[in-house]
């Protein structure tokens, strides 16, 4: 009976170390890159429109400084300017609804506000818009 108990948990052991394993692997304490998110957009009733973004720092554990500029800045709309509010410190893990950029009174549908973020060597976007 004993060796049964015995012959089940290395067998156990053997299947299960793989997956965790694998799991840790996945999470990064630094290194990785912020990607910034486009959260959608309000009317709050004052008769302005608002986008509203976030940001996913795909680190557990590294918080990222990075200043308004080409690195950290906004594009789309030339009249904005790159500097809308938008974050300089970027705390680890998922972050939603950040900040809010009040659109344009002529921004249309077919206009788009770019913001660019640039962390850890990686450039990614998040692209906002008016269109359903």
């Amino acid at each position: 009976m004993k060796k049964q108990a015995r012959t089940f948990l290395g067998v156990l052991a053997l299947l299960v170390s793989p997956a965790l394993a694998s799991a840790q692997s996945l999470a990064y304490n630094s290194g990785q890159n912020v990607a910034p998110a486009y959260e959608g957009w309000e009317e709050p009733g004052d008769g302005n429109k608002y986008f509203l973004f976030g940001y996913m720092n795909r680190n557990w554990e590294e918080e990222l400084d990075v200043p308004v500029g080409p690195e950290n800045g906004f594009s789309g709309v030339p009249s904005m300017g790159a500097d809308l509010g938008q974050p300089t410190h970027f705390l680890p893990r998922r972050n939603r609804f950040v900040f809010r950029v009040k659109v344009p009174a002529n921004f249309t549908a077919k206009d788009e506000l770019i913001w660019t973020l640039t962390t850890n060597g990686v450039t990614e976007k998040a692209f906002a818009s008016l269109r359903d």
